[in-house]
């Protein structure tokens, strides 16, 4: 547990700082291209990431089963060349009938701005192939820096090429153009980084005085790309990765057919088509982005969970397995409830803040409770995934998706886009439940989640109600920015209170690792200083 929650620690670290520079980028490309251009956009970059399904879904996860525990390089050198067989085979083919039948393609979308979009995307599909399959053995090695660092660099370098590119006086009027542009330049210049680091941490150069990090890379990477028997490799590999990838993808198309059906059903219902790709912008592109927040941390926690619960199967230690399904199912109810009083709380003022849109902050308001559904199916397919059961947690999410198409596609006419975040919801708590119980069957262990929601609710409820009360009487008193710092920071003291006296929150046991820990600081520090006064 120790080493898992130092996996944790770092996962999460490289994972807030990744997610926050992504999140300062979507809201500034919510301003510089307003929210009709940020539907498009987003209808585009949909369907993009169905196609980033196929190569980068099913494939690296088992590949970071494979490495786990693997100690032999050659079988290494074999897994990576069968995974670049597959994806490179998969990626490549993708590209080129994206751009053979850009023309037919363009009458799918109902602004053909969004295949432009997804032309500029689509190229990004190869670069993918490659970082993730060196990734992944960093995965299962258990080498979180490498996998953290190298994703906030391309979150970094992304920035850059954006902020570059848009102050060039040619491309005025193509932000959403430029967008894309710069996230296919970000992700070539990032599997280059991947691919350097992975060869230069492998094998130092020591051959020659003369030879270059550069030239070691290169014939490492050669020597892997040239043995032989890489085809029984891509097959195993491919017959164990197929499944998944299948399955992620018909629940990837999700997204973008509901990026079709949404706007055709408000226009069906009287909306003005401009208005509703408009309406579907803000709550794909501005209100999603700031409901995932907490899936930042629980994914951290789902990377670090995968290995570490596989190994505590295998060796049918129970006593582990009960311990970190019911600590990290804890966890996500925390830190969604956490954010809920806020959200729930002060919405309206964030969305204004944040991306200067009142309807942002409305949807806000009124979507925030699908995050707890969202992170507990995010956490519960990642316990399946340790116990090989990723499969029928992706069949659950299809169940639960004929409840999502059927809110999309009869509740616009009602409530408008809030259709996409009610069917959002019901598909989200319809695909946990029956994870749940599938937990209890694979593991035999009850996971411990409906007392803990009901505890966590009584105790979010006053504190959403004080954020609510506070934000109406400081508003009359104070600036936007400090009414939601000092709103903010009460309610969500409120809250931890509110945990701690009825023994949700349990600080007492937080206060006595952190004891521990200072402890054994202290002692090394005083075996250090004694061994100096000794010289």
């Amino acid at each position: 547990m120790k080493s898992f929650s130092q996996a944790v620690t770092l996962i999460t670290v490289f994972a807030i700082m990744t997610r926050a520079l992504g999140f300062i980028f979507r809201i500034i490309l919510s301003r510089i291209l307003g929210a009709e251009l940020l539907g498009i956009y987003q209808i585009g970059f949909a369907f993009f990431m169905v196609f980033f399904t196929i190569i980068a879904s099913g494939l690296p996860l088992i590949i970071s089963r494979e490495v786990s525990g693997t100690r032999s390089k050659r079988k290494v050198n074999g897994i990576i060349r069968g995974g670049l067989i597959i994806a490179l085979g998969a990626s490549i083919p993708i590209t080129l009938l994206i751009v053979i039948l850009y023309g037919p393609l363009s009458h799918i979308f109902k602004d053909p701005r969004s295949m432009t979009i997804l032309a500029f995307l689509i190229p990004a599909t190869i670069s993918a192939a490659i970082y993730t399959v060196f990734r992944a053995v960093w995965w299962g090695r258990k080498n979180f820096f490498l996998l953290g660092i190298t994703e906030f660099m391309e979150q970094v370098i992304r920035l850059i090429i954006f902020g570059v590119l848009i102050t060039l006086p040619f491309v005025i009027g193509y932000e959403s153009h430029i967008a894309a542009i710069s996230f296919t330049i970000a992700s070539y210049i990032s599997a280059g980084l991947v691919v350097f680091l992975f060869f230069k941490k492998r094998k130092k150069p020591t051959t020659s005085v003369n030879d270059s990090p550069y030239q070691s890379t290169l014939s490492e990477t050669r020597k892997i790309l040239t043995k032989q028997k890489e085809t029984s490799h891509a097959k195993h590999l491919l017959k164990s990765a197929a499944p998944i990838t299948a399955v992620r993808v018909i629940t990837s198309l999700a997204l973008p057919l509901i990026a079709i059906i949404i706007p055709m059903r408000l226009v069906a219902a009287g909306w003005d088509s401009r208005t509703a790709i408009a309406h579907f912008g803000i709550a794909a592109g501005m209100v999603l982005p700031l409901l995932s927040i907490p899936q930042t941390i629980i994914s951290s926690m789902a990377t670090a969970l995968v290995p570490n619960l596989s190994e505590a199967v295998k060796q049918n230690n129970q006593a582990l397995i009960k311990e970190q399904i019911n600590g990290c199912i804890r966890f996500t109810l925390f830190i969604n409830f956490l954010l809920l009083v806020p959200f729930i709380g002060m919405g309206q003022g964030i969305g204004t803040f944040l991306f200067a849109d009142n309807n942002a902050g409305a949807y806000l308001a009124l979507s925030a409770w699908i995050m707890v559904p969202l992170s507990l199916s995010l956490i519960t397919n990642a316990i399946l995934n340790s116990v090989g059961a990723e499969t029928r947690a992706m069949s659950h999410y299809l169940i639960g998706s004929v409840v999502l198409f059927a809110c999309v596609w009869f509740l616009p006419e009602f409530i408008g886009v809030n259709a996409l975040i009610v069917g959002l919801g019901a598909c989200m708590t319809i695909a946990t439940i029956l994870n749940i119980y599938l937990i209890k069957t694979k593991t035999g262990n009850s996971v411990k989640i409906l007392s803990l929601f009901i505890k966590f609710t009584l105790i979010c409820v006053p504190s959403i109600l004080l954020a609510y009360f506070m934000f109406g009487v400081l508003g009359h008193m104070f600036p936007l920015f400090i009414n939601l710092a000092l709103t903010g920071s009460a309610s969500v003291f409120a809250f931890l209170c509110l945990g701690y006296v009825f023994n949700v929150v349990d600080a007492k046991s937080m206060i006595a690792k952190f004891s521990r820990r200072k402890t054994q600081s202290q002692k090394i520090n005083s075996v250090h200083d004694a061994k100096d006064c000794k010289n």
